[in-house]
């Protein structure tokens, strides 16, 4: 054999081993990536757990302060109620502006004051620039607030744009099916019935930015794609989290009690010839 055909078949074997590796890393590459987006997105799930429980706390403190929840804007009426009856020195002069204010905007208008500074002390005019201030009752995020048709909304963490979204519990005006486009509030899956019925709701919609179409919490017999990831203030998690533990606590019931027993016996019995 000559020289120049050993080299040849050398640089054909080194050409081999080369795209074989380059195969690999690009296999492993796709993995660690998959990975990777697979923990960005529970890392922002979390934060996003931790938000929805830290916004309740403060939807709670306006509560405790002015004896009861905020309305969600759904109904104008209902708001003019509202500042009417927690506000009864306020003349409606002294009204603020409600125009484009919706269950998307709510949690900051209430929260932070229509002007982000709280709520003046001043009985007479509480929405007005007094040097003396009710709240704000949690401090926002300015990088994720989003001025929109006169109201600001507030972005989870790591979302794509679209807001969280407030809905006061049990408020009339709201059928199975409507609420805030996109979005409308949860039922029960066991008797229809409002989630959170007496308080509020507050949903989040998750990694993928899109609100599901299902509204039935938590069994998701009408979700769609988009409510998988969506994250509430009542459901400890993603909805299909919610949707997981629901199908474990069913089977769990359907079991009869003693064959967990049975079951144990049998494995002692074998345990003990072995």
């Amino acid at each position: 054999m000559r020289i120049s055909d050993i080299r040849q078949e050398r640089r054909a074997v080194t050409i081999c081993e080369l795209l074989a590796v380059m195969t690999v890393m690009a296999v492993m590459s796709g993995v660690l990536w998959r990975v990777g987006v697979k923990a960005v997105v529970l890392a922002n799930n979390a934060r996003v757990v931790w938000e929805l429980h830290n916004l309740s706390d403060a939807v709670e403190q306006f509560c405790q302060q002015f004896g009861d929840y905020p309305p969600d804007f759904h109904d104008p009426v209902a708001v003019r109620q509202f500042i009417a009856a927690k506000f009864p020195k306020c003349p409606p002069k002294c009204y603020p502006n409600i125009t484009g204010q919706s269950p998307a905007t709510a949690l900051y208008f209430w929260l932070a004051g229509p002007d982000g500074r709280g709520f003046s002390t001043n009985p007479s005019n509480p929405f007005g620039n007094g040097r003396n201030r009710i709240g704000p009752f949690i401090k926002f995020d300015p990088k994720r607030l989003r001025t929109v048709g006169g109201g600001v909304q507030y972005i989870p963490p790591g979302g794509t744009g679209t807001p969280y979204v407030y809905f006061r519990g049990g408020m009339q005006g709201y059928d199975g099916n409507t609420g805030w486009s996109p979005v409308h509030p949860y039922r029960s899956s066991a008797n229809n019935e409002w989630i959170n019925h007496d308080t509020f709701q507050i949903i989040s919609p998750g990694d993928d930015g899109h609100f599901g179409g299902g509204h039935h919490f938590p069994a998701g017999a009408d979700y769609d794609e988009a409510n998988y990831d969506d994250v509430a203030n009542f459901s400890a998690g993603t909805m299909a989290q919610a949707m997981a533990r629901e199908s474990e606590t069913t089977v769990d019931s359907a079991q009869p009690k003693d064959i967990t027993k049975t079951d144990k016996a049998r494995r002692r019995k074998n345990a003990s010839k072995s």
